[in-house]
């Protein structure tokens, strides 16, 4: 079962497996996610996702997007997002890409200032969707899906449980270099047609919200194990109850507790693969007072009980 590894700020922790050449695939099925969610977050690094067998609801900031199956977004770094699928009886497969700038050109070259500031750096593009149906879109989603091919080939740079998920894997005698070249033509391309992007309104930063919800955000970080209402949330960040309410719905769509539940979800998984303890003691050290109802949660988010994810996940890991 996947998860984020989050700081109180809600920025993405990881690092790149090659520092000297930055960049990273994944293939995220969207159903091992609790509640089929990717939890909202943000990363230094620029991602381009795409949804290949159904359709992705998005959040990015305070907007909500729709992705269809077959359809790319390039999100700017620094931007909150978050993923969920719409659909949790099928599989729902999501190969993306998260990469700094200097994987392109040097950030003080003439063609980095000429040709990709512009767009990776535009207030009025936040993101970008791509769509196969449009001509040119079309052929920079063919270069995108080379990229995939080239770096699920590679395992340094794929992850490996969902490899077999790209029928032609490239292992080619110089992926970096192909890698290189394809992201190349997919921003040529780009910016060739920028005179069609859809520009943004520019919304100011709420920075006062996103304050509010790093400050709770960290509290149920600190002390999900423990007993938190939400006037003990609310509190963290010094304001009414009734307003962390309209904080966590205006960031997650989401009420406080039940974004806390899911976070202890999310800590409960951690133990279930990574420690030997039973079932009652991860339900206590995740903040669930009695383990028949951590069962019972745990069944209505991840489809499966405690004890049957853990063995799933055992399963995988020996083959």
């Amino acid at each position: 079962m996947e998860q984020l590894i989050l700081d109180h700020m809600l920025k993405e922790e990881f690092s790149f497996p090659d520092p000297s050449f930055p960049i990273q695939f994944y293939i995220d099925d969207l159903r091992q996610w609790p509640d089929g969610q990717v939890p909202l977050h943000w990363h230094f690094g620029y991602e381009i996702f795409s949804a290949f067998n159904q359709k992705v609801m998005l959040q990015i900031g305070e907007k909500c997007l729709t992705l269809l199956p077959g359809e790319s977004i390039l999100i700017g770094g620094g931007q909150l997002h978050s993923y969920s699928l719409t659909d949790s009886t099928r599989e729902c497969l999501c190969p993306n890409i998260v990469f700094t700038e200097n994987i392109l050109a040097p950030l003080t070259s003439t063609i980095f200032q000429k040709y990709f500031y512009p767009i990776l750096n535009a207030p009025s593009l936040p993101h970008i969707k791509f769509s196969q149906y449009i001509p040119w879109q079309k052929q920079m989603l063919s270069c995108l899906f080379r990229v995939y091919q080239l770096l699920g080939g590679e395992a340094i740079y794929a992850i490996p449980h969902f490899s077999t998920f790209l029928s032609k894997q490239c292992h080619s005698e110089c992926p970096e270099l192909e890698v290189h070249q394809n992201l190349f033509e997919f921003f040529k391309i780009l910016y060739n047609n920028r005179s069609e992007l859809e520009h943004s309104k520019i919304q100011p930063l709420d920075s006062k919200t996103q304050i509010r919800m790093q400050k709770m955000v960290q509290y149920i970080q600190k002390n999900f194990s423990e007993t938190i209402t939400l006037e003990d949330l609310a509190a963290s960040a010094s304001i009414s109850r009734s307003e962390a309410g309209r904080c966590f719905q205006k960031y997650y769509s989401d009420t406080p507790m039940s974004f806390l539940i899911r976070y202890r979800l999310q800590q409960a998984q951690r133990l279930l693969l990574t420690s030997t303890l039973s079932v009652k003691e991860i339900s206590c050290k995740c903040g669930f007072s009695d383990s028949s109802y951590f069962v019972k949660v745990f069944r209505k988010h991840m489809k499966q009980t405690p004890s049957e994810y853990r063995k799933i996940y055992q399963t995988i890991q020996k083959i």
